[in-house]
């Protein structure tokens, strides 16, 4: 019985089509449908978007039925080397929805420009090719958000800080979020005792 490797994996090009279609990457479409065995599209968002442990660490096709068996030596380890955006935001605003989702993806976009600016983009494919785990918790106020920004200059941990105009529904120059990427360990050092939004 010979092993199968990811260079001799074949995705479903249907489900492939469809999953770039949605505005993921080829990469990141084949890695889900490769960890999913080509079960289906729901297979490979469900891989995409869990933020469970069930990742395809081991890079082993999985067939219906079987599960992924935990590494035996370094479990409380294996998050270390994978990284995540978080998003703080300032709750004291009480954005609407829509300007929430827009300040997100403003701090989403500084951050990731600002850390190719400073030639990071080796982490950055770490996180694409990990999935690009994003997670949104509940700041205070905008003092809150600085403090937050403040502790993790201090551990070299790159942030973005957004200020909105104040053109829509918040007054102007007000601190809406503030972005950090890093290791799982890291981030949850400066953001670990917040709630999910």
């Amino acid at each position: 019985m010979s092993e199968t490797t990811e260079k001799e994996f074949e995705p479903n090009e249907e489900f492939l089509e469809i999953l770039i279609s949605m505005g993921l990457s080829k990469d990141i479409a084949t890695e889900a449908l490769f960890c999913t065995g080509n079960q289906s599209i729901d297979s490979a968002l469900n891989f995409i978007f869990s933020t469970d442990e069930d990742s395809c660490r081991t890079l082993l096709p999985r067939v219906p039925g079987d599960k992924i068996e935990d590494n035996a030596a370094g479990d409380e380890n294996d998050d270390e080397g994978y990284y995540k955006m978080t998003f703080v935001i300032n709750t004291a605003l009480k954005m609407g929805v829509g300007k929430l989702s827009a300040q997100v993806a403003h701090a989403s976009l500084g951050l990731y420009r600002k850390m190719l600016l400073e030639g990071m983009k080796d982490a950055l494919d770490g996180w694409e090719f990990a999935g690009e785990k994003k997670v949104v918790l509940k700041g205070i106020d905008h003092v809150h958000l600085q403090e937050l920004h403040e502790k993790a200059k201090s551990a070299n941990i790159p942030s973005y800080l957004i200020t909105d105009a104040g053109k829509t529904q918040i007054p102007p120059n007000s601190i809406t979020v503030l972005s950090l990427f890093g290791s799982e360990d890291e981030v949850d050092k400066i953001t670990g005792k917040l709630g999910l939004l």
